[in-house]
C-alpha cells in the first residue's frame, strides 16, 4: 500500500502503529469480556493473561523477513494454548483436567511464570545467536544450478526408499486399510490392530520411522530435484501413506506444513505462514477431530467453533497449572521415560507412564488421557528449576536451527538442510503441547528418517 509514493508496508512507523492498534483492540476486547457474564471475573487474572497474549503476539507478527521459524511456532503455541484457551476456560469455569478445579490464584501464578519463561527464552535465544560463530551447516548439500542431468542412481534410490515405505505401511494396515484414510474408524477397524497401535517399539518403528520416509523423500526431492513428474509421484506416495485424516492432528501439521512451505512460495513471504497456521488451527484442526473416532452414521462438520478452546483438546494450560498447584515433582523420574522411550516394558516393568497418564493415575482423575505441555514436563521433573532449564534448552535448539537456516543459508530452501529444518519446525508444536515422550520419540524418528534420505543424496547426488 502506498500513500504519497511511500510504501507503508516498509515503513517502520506504520508497522509500529498497526501493532499499537492491535494491542489497544486486544485490551478493549478484554474489557468487554471482563464485563460480560461469566462465572469468574478476577481482574488480575485477565490482566496477567493479557500480558501473555500481547507478548506472544508481538513475536508472532514481528520479523516479517523470517516468515516462519521455530521461535514463531513457540509463540503461536503460547498464544492459542496458553493465552486464548485458558482465559475462556477460566471465565466459564471449565475443568479440563479430569474435573479438577484450578484456583484463581494458580491462574495468576502460572501467567507470571509464563512471562518469566518468555524472558528467559528470549534472553538466551539472543545470547545463543551471538555465540553461533560457525559457518558450517550440518547435512548441507546445495542444489545444482543451471542445466544438469540428475543421477539415475540417486533417483532410483529415492524411488526405492519411497516404495519400501509405502509397501511396509500398506502391509501394516493390511487388516484395516481404511485406517490409512480415517484413523478412528469404529465400524471397519481391526480390534487387534487398534490394540497394538503405538503399544510397542516395533510398531513405533513402523509408524514413526518407516511410514514418514515417503514424506522425507518427497521433501528432499522438492528441494533438490527438478523433474516435475517425479515430484508429483513422490507427493502422491506421501499422501497415500500419510493421508491427513489417517494421522494424529499434530503429526498432520508436522508433515504438511513443510510441504506447503515448499510447494507455495507465497506461504514463505512475510506473515503468510502465520495466517496459514491460524487457518489450520481454527478450521482444519477441529475438522480432523471428526476422524479420531468415526462411524458410518457420524456427520462431519467444518466451520469455526471457538468453543473448541474450552474443550479437553486445549487442556495444556490447566495440566501445567494442575501439577504446579499440587506441587507434583518426580525429581527426574519422568525424564527417564523420555530418554529411554525405546526400552520395552518387558525389560523395564516399572517404566513410568507418559506424564499426563502418570498424573491422572496419581491423583485418580476422572479422565486419564490428559496432555502435559513442555513446561509442565519441566516442572514435573525438577520443579521451577526444571521449567527454567527446559526453557533454556528449547531456546538453544530453536536458535540453532533458526540461525543455520536464516543467518547462514539466508532462507534458501534449495539444499539438504531445509527438510531437517522444516520437519523440526513442524514437530515443535507437537512436543510443546506434549506429552514429551511422544513428541521426543516421534521427532527423533522423523529426523532419522530424513537422515537416511540425506545419506542417499550425499552418496549419489552428483
Amino acid at each position: 500500500m502506498k500513500v504519497g509514493g511511500v510504501s507503508l508496508n516498509n515503513n517502520p512507523y506504520y508497522d509500529m502503529l498497526t501493532k499499537l492498534v492491535s494491542f489497544v483492540l486486544i485490551f478493549i476486547l478484554y474489557l468487554f469480556e471482563l464485563d460480560s457474564p461469566g462465572k469468574y471475573n478476577n481482574g488480575l487474572v485477565y490482566f496477567s493473561n493479557a500480558l501473555v497474549v500481547i507478548y506472544s503476539l508481538i513475536h508472532i507478527i514481528s520479523d516479517k523477513k523470517r516468515g516462519f521459524s521455530s521461535q514463531k511456532i513457540f509463540y503461536l503455541f503460547i498464544f492459542f494454548f496458553m493465552g486464548i484457551a485458558p482465559i475462556l476456560q477460566y471465565k466459564n469455569g471449565d475443568e479440563t483436567v479430569g474435573g479438577y478445579k484450578i484456583l484463581e490464584q494458580t491462574y495468576i501464578y502460572i501467567n507470571f511464570i509464563l512471562l518469566f519463561i518468555f524472558i528467559i527464552f528470549d534472553i538466551f535465544y539472543y545470547y545463543f545467536s551471538l555465540k553461533f560463530k560457525s559457518k558450517k551447516v550440518p547435512f548441507y548439500i546445495p542444489k545444482k544450478s543451471g542445466n544438469y542431468s540428475e543421477s539415475k542412481i540417486w533417483i532410483l534410490s529415492l524411488i526405492g526408499l519411497a516404495l519400501f515405505s509405502t509397501a511396509l505401511t500398506l502391509y501394516y494396515f493390511r487388516e484395516a486399510p481404511l485406517m490409512l484414510v480415517f484413523r478412528g474408524l469404529e465400524d471397519f477397524t481391526s480390534t487387534d490392530l487398534m490394540k497394538q497401535k503405538d503399544s510397542s517399539f516395533s510398531v513405533l518403528l513402523i509408524l514413526a520411522f518407516a511410514r514418514p520416509i515417503t514424506f522425507a523423500v518427497c521433501l528432499n526431492y522438492l528441494c533438490m530435484g527438478k523433474n516435475k513428474y517425479l515430484k508429483f509421484i513422490f507427493i502422491i506416495l506421501a499422501l497415500i501413506t500419510n493421508f491427513p485424516a489417517g494421522l494424529a492432528r499434530l503429526r498432520v501439521a508436522a508433515y504438511y506444513l513443510p510441504l506447503m512451505l515448499l510447494l507455495f512460495k507465497w506461504v514463505r513471504k512475510k506473515n503468510n505462514f502465520v495466517f496459514l497456521f491460524c487457518f489450520g488451527l481454527l478450521l482444519i484442526f477441529p475438522f480432523l477431530n471428526n476422524f479420531r473416532t468415526f462411524s458410518s452414521g457420524q456427520s462431519i462438520g467444518l466451520g469455526l467453533d471457538f468453543e473448541m478452546f474450552r474443550s479437553m483438546n486445549f487442556d495444556s494450560y490447566q495440566s501445567f497449572a494442575f501439577v504446579f498447584q499440587n506441587e507434583y515433582i518426580t525429581f527426574g523420574r519422568q525424564l527417564l521415560v523420555v530418554l529411554f522411550f525405546w526400552v520395552p516394558r518387558s525389560i523395564w516393568p516399572d517404566k513410568p507412564l507418559m506424564s499426563g497418564r502418570e498424573v491422572a493415575n496419581e491423583f485418580d482423575l476422572s479422565f486419564g488421557q490428559i496432555s502435559m505441555n513442555y513446561f509442565g514436563e519441566g516442572y514435573i521433573n525438577f520443579g521451577l528449576v526444571g521449567v527454567v532449564v527446559f526453557a533454556i534448552f528449547l531456546s538453544y535448539i530453536s536458535c540453532y536451527f533458526d540461525y543455520k537456516f536464516w543467518r547462514l543459508l539466508k532462507g534458501n530452501i534449495y539444499n539438504t538442510f531445509t527438510p531437517f529444518y522444516l520437519f523440526f519446525i513442524g514437530m515443535c508444536f507437537f512436543f510443546m503441547r506434549g506429552d514429551l515422550m511422544n513428541g521426543f520419540s516421534y521427532t527423533i524418528f522423523l529426523l532419522f528418517a530424513n537422515y537416511v534420505v540425506y545419506k542417499v543424496t550425499r552418496s549419489f547426488y552428483k
